[in-house]
Order: structure tokens, then sequence, then C-alpha cells
């Protein structure tokens, strides 16, 4: 199951540097896709690997109140894959943007200031996305505590 997760962070670096790669970094809707694609290649894969991609989909049933929670274990299991996607975030974030930025370092070698300070901004869009993903998964994580807490007063 690693393997997923290992597949995912290749993917996720060839990705950008491919798009990058072709001058495609000043592009900022073009880069907004790549960005969120590349949250996407990282989180699935990772999830995938712990083996809790099915438990996030129940989390998501479970906050948005379309489901009702069958066991303790079911509500610890979709929690603990609600903040392992939050930590994924963050992290495939992190990475995303230093990605962007040593590859705006590289290429912008003879550019002027501006380019360099404009291309580092581009880069840092999937940081931002990837805070947008945690804070969405923040209500979702404290739906299901508080689910957690009424069946334990059950």
């Amino acid at each position: 199951m690693y393997i997923f997760a290992i597949i995912g962070v290749i993917c996720s670096v060839l990705l950008l540097n491919v798009v990058t790669e072709e001058g495609f970094a000043g592009m900022m809707i073009y880069y907004d896709v790549i960005s969120m694609l590349q949250l996407v290649v990282l989180i699935v894969p990772i999830l995938a690997a712990a083996g809790l991609v099915k438990d996030f989909n129940v989390a998501l049933k479970l906050a948005l109140g379309k489901k009702k929670a069958e066991s303790m274990l079911q509500l610890k299991k979709a929690k603990e894959a609600v903040k392992l996607t939050g930590k994924i975030c963050i992290a495939s974030g992190i990475m995303g943007t230093c990605c962007g930025i040593i590859r705006v370092f590289y290429s912008y070698k003879n550019e002027s200031m501006g380019s360099l300070l404009s291309g580092s901004g581009v880069a840092m869009l999937t940081l931002f996305y990837a805070l947008i993903i945690y804070l969405l998964l923040l209500p979702i994580e404290s739906k299901i505590e508080i689910k957690i807490s009424e069946y334990m007063q059950e």
C-alpha cells in the first residue's frame, strides 16, 4: 500500500517540474489547476496507503448528517482519516510551494526582482489552497468529535 504514497509524491514533484519547465509558471489560472491537482495527487494515494479512503468518505457523510454512526470504531476511524487528510494537506502544500520556489529561483537567473517576486507568489498558491482545504476539514473533525461524545452518552 505504501507504493501508492511513493507514487503520489513522485507524480506530484514531476507534475510541478514538467509544468514549470515549459514556462507556464507565469500563467496564474493554469498554475491554479496544477496546484489543486498536486494536492489531490498527494492526498488520495497517502490516504489509500493508510487504508483510510473509505473512512474519509464516511467522515464526510457523518459530518453532513447523511449517515448515522454504526460504531465507536467507525467514528474513531473517520476522525483519524480527517486528521490525516489535514496533515497531508499542510505537508503537500509546503512541498508544492518549496518545489515551486526552487523552480522559480532556477528559471529566473537573469530576470528582474519583480519577476522573481511574482513567480514566488504564484509558487505560494499550493500552500494557500492546502490551508483552505485544512480550514474546511476543521469543522468536519469537530462534528465527528461531537458525534463521538454523543455516541458515548448513549
